[in-house]
C-alpha cells in the first residue's frame, strides 16, 4: 500500500504542540490507567505509517500524562496486542491490510469476543470505496472513520485529543458508579442491619418479657405440686388407716369407693404429679433459654458460656427437631470441650446459632424430599455441634454440621452474599449468613468459614477469640 504524501511532516510541523494547561482546569483525581501514559496501537501494513504518526504526537501530552505507543502490521498481531493491554485507550486502525476487512473483523473481536467497550477505535483508510464510510459507522462500534488523505498534523492531534477525552470520561464513568454501587449497596446493607437489629431487639424485650411473665405463674405451680403431693399422700395415708381399723364400711361408703375406683385414684395419682412436674419443669427451662437466647448485649463483651446459648437456641428449635409420621426425629450429637468463658455479644452470638441450626434444619428437611420414612431411619438425619480450642488456646472454635444435601459449587460462591437466598419468596430473607458473618468478623474479629460436598453435608466452622485482645483468627 502507498502511503499517500500528505501524512509527510512539513517543517513547520516541527513544532510539537503540548496540550496540557488546557485540561488543567478540568482534571479529575481518579485513576484512570494503571499506568502513567496514554497507551495508542497503531495498526497498519505499511511501516511508513507507524512512523509517521508516532513523529506527529511526539512530545505530546494529555491531562498530564504523555503516549506510549505499540504497532501491529496485520490484524493477527493487532488482536494479540490489545489482548495483552486491555488498557489501552485508542487503536488508529487501518481497514486493508492481510485482507480487505482486516480492521473491521479486529472492530469485532475487540467489541464482540473480548466484551472491550471503553478502547477508543478510529479507523483509517486510503481506499474508500472497500468500505463505505456511512455502513462502516452504522454496523461497526467504532468511534470515528478518517481517510488517510484527511490525516494531517494537527487533524491527528485534533482527534487524539476527542478520543483520550471520550475515554477519560468514560473511565471516570464506570469508577463513578462503582462508587455509586457500591455506596448504595453499603447504605441497603445497613438499613437492613438496622432493621434486622431493631427486630432482634424488639423480639428480645418480647421474648425476655414473656419469659419473666411464664417464670412467675410456673415458680408457683412448681412450688405447689410438691406441697399438693404431700397433701395427697397424707390424705391416702389416712385413707389406709380407716381401712385398716375399719374393715368393713358402710354401703353407702363401698358405693362411694367403688364409683371413683380408689385403688385407680392410689396407682394414677403419683403418676400424675410426676408428669405435672416434669411439664413444669420444662416450661422453666423454656423460659430460662428464652431469656438465655434474648439476653441483651451491653456496650462491651462480656464473658458467658457459649455452650449455655448453643443449649438454649437448641431448645427453640426443639419443635423442628421432634419426629412426625412423615420424618424421624433429627439427631443432635454435642462434642462439647471444656472451654473457658468466652468474651463476647452473646446475643448476637445466639443469633448467629439460631441462622446456623435453622439453615442445618432446612438443608435436612430438603434432602429428605422423596425418601421414606424407612429409609430415613437407616440414614438419619443428624447435626453435630463440636466445640474446642485452638492450639494457643486464644480462639474458641463452634462447628455446625449436617448430613444434608451439600451445598453445590455455584452457590458456595455467592452464600454469604447480602439478600442471596435460595428459599422460596417468604421463607428466606438472604441476611441470616450476611449478618452471621458480620457479627463473627467484624463485631467479635473473628472468622466464619464453611466446607460442602454434595450428597455428605456442610459445616460451618466460628472461630471467636476467648478474649477480646486476641490475634488474628485461624
Amino acid at each position: 500500500m502507498t502511503v499517500n504524501s500528505n501524512l509527510n511532516l512539513s517543517e513547520a510541523d516541527d513544532d510539537i504542540l503540548v496540550f496540557d494547561s488546557e485540561e488543567a482546569d478540568n482534571a479529575v483525581n481518579v485513576n484512570i490507567a494503571p499506568t502513567e501514559t496514554w497507551k495508542i496501537l497503531v495498526v497498519d501494513d505499511e511501516p511508513a505509517v507507524h512512523q509517521v504518526t508516532q513523529l506527529a504526537l511526539k512530545n505530546f501530552v494529555f491531562s498530564g500524562k504523555s503516549l506510549s505507543f505499540f504497532s501491529a502490521y496485520s490484524s493477527q498481531e493487532a488482536k494479540q496486542l490489545i489482548v495483552a493491554h486491555p488498557d489501552t485507550a485508542l487503536i488508529l486502525l487501518d481497514v486493508v491490510m492481510d485482507t480487505n476487512n482486516a480492521g473491521l473483523e479486529v472492530v469485532q473481536y475487540i467489541r464482540e469476543e473480548l466484551k472491550n467497550r471503553r478502547v477508543r477505535i478510529i479507523l483509517r483508510t486510503g481506499q474508500p470505496g472497500d468500505a463505505p464510510e456511512e455502513s462502516v459507522m452504522i454496523n461497526y462500534d467504532i468511534n470515528d472513520y478518517k481517510l488517510k488523505v484527511e490525516l494531517t498534523r494537527q487533524k491527528l492531534i485534533t482527534t487524539t485529543i476527542a478520543a483520550l477525552r471520550s475515554y477519560r470520561d468514560i473511565i471516570i464513568i464506570e469508577e463513578q458508579s462503582i462508587k455509586l454501587a457500591e455506596a448504595l449497596e453499603n447504605v441497603q446493607k445497613t438499613q437492613f442491619q438496622l432493621v434486622q437489629s431493631e427486630k432482634m431487639s424488639a423480639l428480645g424485650n418480647l421474648v425476655a418479657g414473656v419469659a419473666h411473665e411464664i417464670n412467675n405463674p410456673v415458680g408457683c405451680v412448681s412450688g405447689n405440686l410438691r406441697i399438693a403431693r404431700e397433701s395427697i399422700d397424707n390424705l391416702f395415708g389416712l385413707i389406709n388407716l380407716y381401712q385398716k381399723y375399719y374393715p368393713n364400711p358402710e354401703p353407702e361408703i363401698e358405693e362411694e369407693i367403688a364409683e371413683i375406683d380408689l385403688e385407680y385414684l392410689r396407682e394414677d395419682l403419683p403418676k400424675l404429679f410426676n408428669s405435672l412436674k416434669v411439664s413444669s419443669e420444662r416450661i422453666r427451662n423454656i423460659s430460662i433459654s428464652l431469656r438465655t437466647f434474648s439476653r441483651a448485649d451491653t456496650e462491651h463483651k462480656i464473658p458467658v458460656n457459649i455452650h449455655e446459648g448453643i443449649d438454649s437456641t437448641i431448645l427453640i428449635l426443639k419443635h423442628r427437631l421432634k419426629a412426625s409420621e412423615s420424618y424421624p426425629e433429627v439427631k443432635v450429637i454435642k462434642n462439647y470441650s471444656n472451654l473457658p468463658l468466652i468474651e463476647c455479644y452473646s446475643g448476637q452470638l445466639n443469633q448467629v446459632f439460631m441462622n446456623l441450626l435453622a439453615n442445618a434444619i432446612d438443608a435436612l428437611e430438603e434432602s429428605n424430599v422423596g425418601k421414606t420414612f424407612e429409609q430415613l431411619e437407616a440414614n438419619p438425619n443428624q447435626i453435630t455441634i463440636s466445640t474446642s480450642l485452638t492450639a494457643d488456646e486464644n480462639f474458641a472454635v463452634i462447628k455446625i454440621a449436617d448430613n444434608g444435601l451439600g451445598i453445590s459449587e455455584e452457590i458456595q460462591q455467592r452464600i454469604f452474599e447480602n439478600l442471596f437466598t435460595t428459599k422460596a419468596v417468604g421463607k428466606g430473607t438472604g441476611l441470616g449468613l450476611s449478618i452471621a458473618r458480620e457479627i463473627i468478623v467484624e463485631k467479635h474479629e473473628g472468622n466464619l468459614t464453611f466446607n460442602s460436598e454434595i450428597g455428605k453435608g456442610t459445616e460451618f466452622a466460628i472461630a471467636i477469640p476467648v478474649k477480646s485482645d486476641d490475634s488474628t483468627p485461624p
